[in-house]
């Protein structure tokens, strides 16, 4: 399924949800916040929510640092 993650196109091989989505791209999903086509999605939904062809991804990874 072909995405625009965080404006870079992006072919997801996972079963379309965003929980498949960031474990793909690796990102801890502890420390991640996301928005699917301008819409905040709470971590509670990540394993149900669907991704759809042409979806636009924006996602922040939260680091620590000192």
């Amino acid at each position: 399924m072909k995405l625009t993650v965080n404006g870079e196109a992006h072919v997801h091989e996972g079963n379309g949800t965003i929980a498949a989505l960031l474990e793909e791209l690796g990102a801890n999903p502890a420390h991640t916040a996301l928005m699917v086509n301008g819409d905040v999605i709470p971590s509670e939904g990540w394993k149900n929510t669907t991704l759809n062809e042409n979806d636009e991804v924006e996602m922040l990874v939260f680091v620590g640092g000192g």
